[in-house]
């Protein structure tokens, strides 16, 4: 699919190729990150109490805000100013004052935040990670530079090589039941790691500190881009830490585990495209007709894998969960079959940004992002005290807002009419829906089947279903996506 976004705005097949074999490494490391990571987990949750998972994504959504809201921005100067040594020096400096800062606060205000949701215990671990967060300081200039050089398999191999690290480190500490200690050294070893070999790759040392004018532009920068990590953050994980104060926290572990799960589908199915529509809308405003058919294009393609993997794992889930994880966290398996269908509205509106971007309409992205972010934590707010499933459904139901989200910003930055692109999406919800519900009933009629076979049934009737809904409503429209893949990917048919 990127080469073929490529070939749209520049047709050279060269760069085409050097793009799309790009992004297929980096999709093959994050697959294979994510594979490693995804064992090490389920062999740590068949070990750590569920009360324990959710005493750690408590600890985990407030440090991460606290880390993603003082650490953005750094990055981002560096790579926009590749080679200029002062910048990350500025960079560096001034992500380091707010991550001491910010580590100091989290530190003093560990015993409140402990006692506002009535666990003791995570005082210590809020102050252990309080301390990732200051480490993480010497881990984004080194990165930055590697990726502003292209160095993307450099990093993933760190990367892989920090999770793998964290993980052996875990599991004797779990299987010797110490699971608090597990997640937190397992935190801690992987940023180490992940810091001092980065750090080593990119050739890179702490500089000495620069001017107060550099700091301050660097402040400067930074500031607009802390307050978006603000946002979507809260939007994408954040919401958990409200969770956490309506539910009890062996609950809040089962949604968590749900939660994580689809994050990591939104992972899969989304991000891969999503970095594609700010270059292809960029480099063709000046050709508004081209630029909108491109775009169509790539929402066509985007919209059917999402829903159709979103189809597929929400009808497995039940095996999914009890395979990865163990039977104590069935619990978790119908939560994370709810929210799947809370995936492709959150990654349709993760268009919203290039798109408004693009247009220069960056002001309307924070609008966006606010009202999004907030109609989150209304559904979190009012669906929690209901129980995990009508926590999941409110968030699944609250999706439909965020495609509304979606269509006003296509009429804001494309001026696109609706109607069409309803009608685009329309097929795609049929195919789920008719998937969703015949790999339920093939379920319920094979009664007692091993986990291995419930996961090869559901799925493999899921996509059977879907796949057939499509070609028999739309087969001109499934043709025609199949033959721009194949042409991305295998160039030309030679006559």
């Amino acid at each position: 699919m990127l080469r073929f976004c490529v070939d749209i705005v520049t047709n050279r097949v060269g760069l085409a190729r050097g793009a799309a074999h790009g992004a297929a490494w980096n999709f093959a490391t994050v697959l294979a990150e994510r594979g490693f990571g995804f064992l090490v987990l389920g062999l740590l949750l068949r070990a750590i109490p569920v009360r324990v998972v959710g005493l750690i994504a408590i600890a985990s959504a407030i440090s991460e805000l606290a880390r993603m809201i003082s650490l953005s921005g750094a990055g981002e100067q560096v790579q926009a100013c590749p080679g200029d040594r002062a910048v990350e020096a500025g960079a560096f400096w001034s992500q380091c004052l707010v991550a001491l800062g910010v580590m100091a606060l989290l530190c003093l205000a560990a015993p409140q935040l402990a006692g506002l949701y009535a666990q003791p215990a995570l005082t210590l671990v809020l102050r252990v990670m309080a301390v990732n967060i200051f480490l993480t300081t010497f881990v984004i200039v080194p990165s930055a530079r590697l990726a502003a050089n292209f160095r993307f398999r450099t990093l993933g191999l760190i990367s892989l090589g920090s999770t793998l690290l964290g993980g052996v480190t875990a599991l004797p500490l779990a299987f010797s039941g110490r699971g608090i200690a597990a997640l937190i050294d397992q935190r801690m070893v992987g940023i180490g790691f992940y810091a001092l070999v980065v750090a080593v790759a990119a050739r890179w040392t702490p500089p000495a500190p620069p001017s107060w004018a550099s700091l301050r532009d660097s402040f400067r920068f930074s500031w607009p881009l802390m307050q978006a990590a603000f946002v979507d953050y809260i939007s994408m994980t954040g919401y958990v830490m409200l969770v956490g104060l309506l539910v009890p926290v062996a609950d809040l572990g089962r949604f968590r585990i749900a939660q994580r799960l689809v994050e990591v589908l939104q992972e899969f199915a989304f991000l891969p495209a999503s970095k594609l529509f700010l270059p292809v809308l960029a480099a063709m405003r000046g050709e508004p007709a081209r630029r909108d058919e491109a775009v169509r294009q790539m929402l066509d393609v985007l919209a059917m894998s999402i829903f159709f993997v979103c189809a597929v794992c929400g009808a497995a889930a039940s095996p999914i969960v009890l395979l990865l994880f163990g039977p104590h966290w069935a619990a978790a398996a119908p939560v994370f079959s709810i929210l799947t269908l809370m995936v492709p509205a959150a990654s349709l509106y993760g268009v919203i940004n290039p798109l408004l971007t693009a247009a220069r309409r960056t002001r309307l992205v924070a609008y966006f992002a606010w009202a999004n972010a907030g109609t989150i934590m209304l559904a979190a707010w009012f669906g929690a005290p209901f129980g995990l499933r009508a926590l999941a459904w409110a968030l699944a139901g609250r999706g439909v807002l965020g495609v509304m989200l979606f269509l006003a910003a296509l009429k804001l930055g494309l001026r696109w009419p609706v109607a069409p692109v309803l009608k685009m999406l329309a097929l795609p919800c049929l195919g789920l829906v008719a998937a969703r519900l015949a790999a339920s009933a093939a379920v319920a009629a094979w009664p007692g089947l091993g986990l291995a076979a419930q996961l090869w049934l559901a799925g493999g009737v899921a996509a059977a279903m879907f796949l057939l809904v499509a070609m028999l409503a739309a087969p001109a429209r499934i043709m025609g996506m199949a033959a721009r893949l194949r042409r991305a990917f295998l160039g030309p048919r030679l006559v």
